[in-house]
């Protein structure tokens, strides 16, 4: 086995260098599982949400009663996105059992509806943020990647040495629904779909 000693020069050292889009590439996945009741919009939101980089969205589910089903047999993803009006089913309902079942898990709500109260209820039982389905996907990707961002932790704090009225929480999500701004939602994630990426020189 050859040595060397102090005059002799140590064997050269490959370098490597990692370009920015390579670093990321090695960074895990955020696992992501979607909840809507439109069959449509959760496919092609989770195609396009998987086209971002370090975003799997590994499963899907129309009810918060088949979420919980499968929280409280197996471990929870990293993100759960969440619609709000979930036809009969509001799903600000389910978010203080999903954190019961997976503390670790961010629920970010993911609604056409930009309703103030909504928001505040969202974060005071446990949500992470409130996001709208008319955000850039990009926008979205980035809530997803960055839980640094989450307004929840201060909001939350700062709500509850308030006293709140429950009242409002009992209007139905159904009353709210605007078949005019899912259509649009729908349009806009279709046509990201569609698109095809510019090939590279």
């Amino acid at each position: 086995m050859e040595s060397y000693d102090q005059t002799t020069a140590p064997p050269p050292v490959a370098k490597i260098t990692v370009t920015a889009g390579a670093a990321r590439s090695f960074l895990p996945s955020v696992r992501v599982w979607l909840v809507d009741d439109n069959d449509e919009l959760r496919t092609l939101v989770a195609e396009v949400l998987g086209r971002q980089d370090g975003i799997d969205c590994a499963r899907q589910f129309s009810t918060p009663d088949a979420l919980l089903s499968e929280l409280a047999s197996r471990p929870g993803p990293d993100v759960i996105l969440l619609d709000v009006q979930l036809g009969e089913r509001n799903g600000l309902d389910a978010v203080r059992p999903i954190k019961s079942l997976t503390r670790s898990t961010r629920v970010l709500m993911y609604t056409t509806c930009n309703n103030p109260e909504w928001r505040e209820r969202a974060l005071d039982e446990g949500a992470s943020d409130y996001l709208l389905k008319s955000y850039a996907v990009e926008r979205v990707a980035e809530r997803i990647r960055c839980p640094a961002s989450d307004p929840a932790s201060a909001s939350r704090s700062r709500r509850r040495s308030m006293e709140k009225s429950t009242q409002k929480y009992f209007v139905s999500p159904a009353a709210h629904k605007s078949p005019r701004l899912l259509g649009r939602t729908l349009e806009m994630l279709r046509s990201l779909v569609n698109a095809r990426p510019s090939s590279a020189n």
